[in-house]
């Protein structure tokens, strides 16, 4: 595995390095798409294509695709929710049936989790419920094994009691069907993972106490009757919360290593702070590792994965790091381990060239791509709260043509106006735009394009209504184009119509 310059670190608090070529890698990044975000994932296909899953605050969810390792994006699939979706995860099935997995979380009925199956070649798809009715669904994790015949599982919970809190429960009809499951107890911010072979792990937050990381193994691909007795793996006081868990891509996998990383609360000094235990056996045996991050910034918002293009024993962690001080934004670092010593972090490198907002982190591992080390998504904060999906990437060097800012400009005609507008672009770069307009607090009114674009001019008619079909008031606003590498706007001044 090719890995960055910068020194490894053996049983000592990583220090973060803030150059985000600090480790010589890091590259540029990618706007996938604009405008306000709930929530997104990430994964990859078996030829290295890369699938990017965003649910919007209007209910609507866009499936976009790479297939030239993130340098440009399109649409791929756009559905609208009955309700807000506040949570998703995505999935690539290999196999039988190579299913794309959209896991939605929806609000209504206090939580309904939904399953989009959708196939990648044609954007064909069917709607198929998972966690369906009158009680809560505050938080759930899915994974699927890699055997020909896969199994897709799922653990849901309530977090809203304590008791029978959860249900696991899995397809083996590639998600049309699920089983009645196995109940749950006293879980809180599920996590689970498959790696190899045909053992499932699943880390949680104890419900009664909030103290601590539970965890449990099932070798017989999530069989009833088949968990492991519950282990404590976090070794802290304080509250501890959102653990992840990844095994490595080595077998025999009773025997490869496991980290579970998880943001610890301090009482005494309200500081965030990442902790993680290590097993060398499997499962079977933990222990904590050694001190990692700065005790002077806030850590949290982990995502772990493991390096399955090619024989290795590679993990790769991202998480958010801000500073203590009032008006310090969040960055995202990247770092790895092997097997061979599990405490043995390479120095934290930072990814992101935005402030980050409060959504985690994800990871993704591209077969095929020009470095084997992964891809970094994130959220970008502003003012009014999440925004965009940007893509960052190793690989992706900072001065090709093809991922460098380029400048465009946006006419608005007539300006003013009280009637309607022509909205027009000179577009020079294909891939995924969107087009849109705001009012002067920055909250979107319309949407007036959002998919591929290629070279060339373009334009778009504003009727002058909003999502709801009411006519916009007069006033000021503004018109945003975003797409790969470049973001532009024009001033608008709405008169009042006759």
């Amino acid at each position: 595995m090719l890995l960055a310059a910068g020194s490894a670190i053996g049983g000592q608090s990583p220090q973060h390095s803030d150059s985000v070529a600090g480790a010589g890698f890091w590259g540029n990044e990618v706007l996938i798409d604009s405008g306000a975000v709930v929530a997104f994932d990430v994964t990859a296909d078996t030829a290295g294509g890369i699938w990017v899953a965003i649910a919007y605050p209007d209910h609507a969810v866009g499936l976009y695709y790479s297939d030239d390792f993130g340098s440009s994006w399109r649409g791929h699939w756009a559905m609208r929710a009955d309700s807000a979706v506040r949570q998703l995860q995505l999935l690539f099935g290999q196999g039988d049936s190579s299913f794309l997995y959209l896991f939605m979380l929806q609000a209504g009925n206090g939580g309904d989790l939904w399953l989009a199956r959708i196939r990648p070649d044609s954007a064909g798809f069917s709607i198929l419920p998972v966690a369906v009715g009158p009680d809560t669904v505050d938080d759930f994790s899915v994974t699927l094994d890699r055997d020909p015949h896969y199994y897709v599982y799922c653990l849901y919970a309530n977090e809203h009691r304590t008791g029978r809190t959860g249900t696991f429960t899995r397809s083996l009809d590639y998600g049309a069907t699920w089983e009645s499951g196995t109940d749950w107890w006293n879980a809180w911010d599920p996590c689970i993972s498959h790696t190899t072979g045909s053992t499932i792990h699943c880390a949680w937050r104890y419900a009664l106490n909030g103290d601590e990381i539970h965890y449990s193994y099932n070798r017989h691909y999530g069989m009833s009757g088949y968990w492991s007795t519950y282990r404590t793996v976090s070794g802290e006081a304080d509250q501890c919360f959102d653990p992840v868990v990844v095994q490595t891509d080595s077998s025999p996998e009773s025997q490869a290593s496991l980290w579970t990383f998880y943001t610890v609360g301090h009482r005494d000094t309200a500081i965030l702070d990442l902790r993680y235990s290590v097993s060398w056996d499997g499962g079977w045996d933990w222990a904590p590792g050694a001190p990692f991050g700065d005790p002077f910034r806030d850590e949290q918002q982990a995502d772990l994965a493991a390096d399955r293009t090619g024989a290795g024993a590679y993990v790769s962690l991202c998480y958010t790091c801000r500073g203590r001080q009032s008006g310090d934004s969040a960055s995202v670092y990247w770092t790895c381990a092997n097997a061979y010593n599990l405490n043995d972090w390479l120095k934290p490198v930072k990814v992101s060239r935005h402030p980050v907002a409060r959504l985690t982190p994800r990871l993704v591992y591209a077969p095929h791509s020009p470095m084997r080390l992964p891809a970094v998504l994130y959220s970008q904060q502003t003012e009014t709260g999440p925004w965009g999906v940007w893509f960052a990437a190793p690989w992706m060097d900072a001065g090709n043509p093809t991922t460098e800012k380029v400048e465009a400009k946006v006419e608005v005609e007539p300006n003013p106006t009280a009637g309607a507008v022509r909205v027009s672009a000179n577009v020079t770069m294909p891939g995924s735009y969107s087009v849109a307009v705001y009012d002067a607090a920055g909250r979107l009114v319309v949407d007036l394009f959002r998919g591929r674009l290629e070279p060339g001019p373009q334009s778009w008619t504003w009727d002058r209504n909003a999502r709801t079909h009411a006519r916009v008031p007069a006033g000021t606003y503004f018109v945003r184009l975003v797409g790969p590498g470049l973001s532009a706007g024009r001033r608008l001044v709405l008169l009042r119509s006759e």
